[in-house]
């Protein structure tokens, strides 16, 4: 705590407590000797109360000295400061403003923005300072400041503007600290204008602040930190929150929902408050597809589906956006969410065994449920037997996005060159092992080059209780992640008889793991990924693809292509994973993972450009990637991301134009509106190492407050009028006079 006197002169008149002692001790009546009677009644009762009365005027005496004290104090005009005094509004000022230009700054209360009421806060201080004073306008969203007068500040704080993604607020106060400690100013101050939105912050203390404590330590000088919340007393918003579909590459004919969730945001949590009704709109290609009318429950959520149109053109990109209608938002950037999608034709599989028609049945009749010509085919089967893996007039095996081969007894190695040549390509490989397979015919030099594992014996489980697939080792894997722990489930409970044990590999085969295993531990399904000019993959299954009529003997390995839905999912999510096409992202966050797009492995690209979404963007070149079918890497700051469809425009060998694309959102986190606690506040800048004002006028207060202190005027006469009644009870109290002899109290 410090202390300053305003009128400080006047409080020497705190001396004139004195005056009472002094005119006690010089107005003080010589006694008189005057000859009275004996009379002992009167002296011994003298005697007695002399002590009692000595005491009753100290104790006046003291009453009317501290009144005298008090009132020299009072005009006087004591402060107490709390905080770090700023000086007069006439000193020059080192001022740090730091601006919380977040995308939740956007939202409007009163017509005005968070970032509008912002800027007129900060007008007001800048307004108020002398020119000799140093500002430093710092953006949350852009590192760099320099120090500016304070008309310059104030034609800096017009041009900001609310950017998608934005730095941390603690590092945006590292570099305001750094500034401020570096100027040799009289008085130093640091305001933070925010929503206080969470979002914006992040877990520890601010940046900078062991600057600031060794300023105070070094006594250079001290600084006061001021934290003004702009949040409007309540936030009411509706959001969609996702809106993208199933996958960024759809198949023609596919049937493929368009996935949303929508949220009410609604801080008042009133009881009994109605639903929000709102129209979801859908287009495509900018082509309305449809409505739904919606409901949404305060505080919670709805989700809303759309269905992909059919009959969309292939090798295309298509874009689309879910939109919320009806009554205006306060906030209303995420009323809207993009997303892009691909059409491809089906994909082609090769499905390659000793027997047709009896190892293949279950895979072909997962991967083309319906084989009728007319129904539309998301893969396209064709089959080969083991001896015609390499006949010539064949097609090529690079044309099949995945190989299926199951249960074949023996593959030569020629087949094994050509099948490795296939992955290391790019191709997906699928081994149904059975009780054909030859261990030896699997361990050949060339097979080695791509098999995740090396066939050992087959394990019987006979006349024992079956084992089941127990466990999938990582449910977030693309094969599993659609159904995630329900598919886990129902693998769990399909027997198995017989599966193949691997034969231990010292060291262990480079790119495989385990993805699915057996009761006891043991694998049943392993992958290999082959790096290449695009990753090639290789599923080994320890037990077949496949089921014989009898429940047990030789041909008798598992239940699972009948047991329930999990070997369906698993085949048909198996061959867009094995082509690459989950990997392909179109749908990204502004400041989020970085924009990746997959380009055509085969072709040769001569240039790029980037065009970004609405009429008036500027294209501009992205760099080639240094080689042939690698990933097209587009590098942005995350300032320059702002919503909406992006385009690619590309020119392949022979002047072939490829167009490419990909959709940004805002960050979703930016919906989330729940502000600091005091706690979280505390942890950012120390217990006592801020100022926190929850409006203009409470940030006036404190501001005069940390300027001039708290005057204690009012507490002084408050104490004097406490006093000065004190005094004159005491003096009543002591000179009342006894009641006379013969009569009673009342009647005295």
């Amino acid at each position: 705590m410090e202390m300053s006197l305003i009128n400080a002169g006047l409080a020497a008149g705190a001396a004139l407590a004195a005056l009472p002692l002094i005119l006690h001790l010089f107005m003080r009546q010589t006694p008189k000797h005057v000859i009275f009677p004996a009379l002992r009644l009167v002296r011994e009762r003298q005697r007695r109360s002399k002590k009692r009365l000595r005491v009753k005027n100290w104790l006046l005496l003291l009453a009317r000295m501290a009144i005298l004290a008090l009132m020299a104090l009072a005009l006087s005009r004591p402060t107490l400061y709390s905080q770090v005094p700023l000086g007069d509004q006439s000193v020059p000022t080192a001022l740090g403003l730091v601006f919380d230009t977040s995308l939740s700054m956007k939202y409007k209360d009163r017509d005005r923005t968070r970032l509008e009421e912002a800027k007129e806060r900060a007008r007001e201080i800048v307004e108020k300072l002398p020119d000799s004073s140093q500002v430093f306008v710092v953006d949350s969203s852009e590192a760099g400041s320099t120090g500016l007068s304070p008309a310059a500040a104030l034609k800096r704080i017009d041009e900001l503007t609310i950017h998608s993604v934005s730095r941390p607020l603690n590092v945006a106060m590292g570099e305001v600290y750094d500034k401020i400690v570096g100027i040799d100013k009289p008085a130093r101050a640091v305001y933070v204008l925010t929503d206080l939105a969470k979002t914006a912050w992040v877990a520890g203390p601010a940046e900078g602040l062991d600057k600031v404590e060794k300023l105070k330590k070094e006594k250079k000088g001290r600084m006061a930190t001021f934290v003004l919340r702009l949040t409007p007393k309540e936030i009411q918003n509706l959001s969609v929150v996702t809106a993208e579909p199933s996958s960024s590459v759809v198949t023609q004919g596919e049937a493929v929902a368009i996935r949303s969730r929508l949220h009410f945001e609604n801080s008042s949590g009133a009881p009994g408050q109605p639903p929000a009704r709102r129209t979801v709109e859908y287009f495509i290609d900018g082509v309305k597809k449809g409505e739904k009318l919606v409901e949404i429950p305060p505080k919670g959520d709805v989700e809303v589906d759309f269905p992909s149109p059919p009959n969309l053109k292939e090798g295309e990109l298509h874009r689309g956006e879910i939109a919320l209608r009806g009554a205006p938002d306060p906030f209303e950037d995420d009323d809207r969410r993009y997303f892009s999608f691909t059409v491809r034709p089906a994909l082609k599989v090769l499905l390659v065994t000793d027997r047709p028609g009896v190892d293949d049945f279950f895979v072909d009749s997962a991967l083309m449920p319906d084989p009728s010509p007319k129904a539309p085919q998301v893969y396209k089967v064709e089959r080969r037997k083991t001896s015609d893996l390499r006949a010539p007039g064949k097609t090529a095996l690079s044309e099949y996005a995945c190989i299926f081969l199951l249960n074949a007894a023996s593959i030569d190695e020629a087949s094994w060159g050509a099948l490795s040549g296939y992955v290391r390509e790019g191709g997906g490989l699928v081994i149904g092992a059975g009780s054909r397979c030859e261990p030896a015919s699997y361990d050949t030099a060339v097979a080695g080059q791509i098999l995740p594992g090396a066939l050992d014996r087959i394990v019987v489980l006979e006349g024992k209780s079956e084992t089941h697939i127990g466990k999938v080792v990582d449910v977030t894997h693309p094969l599993f992640e659609s159904y995630g722990q329900d598919l886990a489930t129902e693998l769990a409970q399909v027997p198995v008889y017989r599966y193949w044990s691997l034969r231990k590999q010292d060291p262990p085969i480079d790119g495989a793991r385990t993805l699915l295993s057996y009761d006891d531990g043991t694998p049943c399904l392993l992958e290999r990924t082959i790096q290449g000019p695009k990753a090639g993959r290789v599923f080994l299954w320890t037990t077949p693809l496949s089921r014989t009529a009898k429940s047990r003997g030789p041909e008798a390995w598992s239940e699972f292509p009948v047991k329930n839905w999990s070997f369906w999912a698993m085949m048909w999510f198996t061959v867009p994973y094995m082509a690459g096409t989950t990997d392909d992202t179109l749908n990204f966050e502004a400041g989020g993972a970085p924009v990746m797009l997959h380009l055509e492995p085969t072709a040769r690209y001569k240039s790029f450009t980037l065009v970004g979404p609405g009429p008036d963007a500027k294209p501009s070149p992205i760099a080639l990637p240094p080689s042939r079918g690698d990933l097209l890497e587009i590098a942005m700051p995350p300032q320059q991301q702002p919503p909406g469809q992006w385009t690619v425009k590309a020119v392949a060998e022979g002047d072939r134009p490829v167009t490419l694309g990909f959709s940004f959102n805002p960050p979703r986190a930016e919906s989330q509106f729940d502000p600091m606690e005091k706690s979280d506040l505390d942890a950012v800048f120390g217990k006592d190492g801020y100022l926190f004002a929850e409006d203009a006028d409470k940030l006036k207060e404190i501001v005069d407050t940390g300027r001039f202190g708290t005057e204690l005027f009012p507490f002084l006469m408050f104490l004097i009028l406490l006093v000065v009644t004190l005094e004159s009870i005491l003096a009543n109290t002591f000179y009342k006079e006894a009641p006379k002899a013969g009569t009673s109290p009342a009647a005295a």
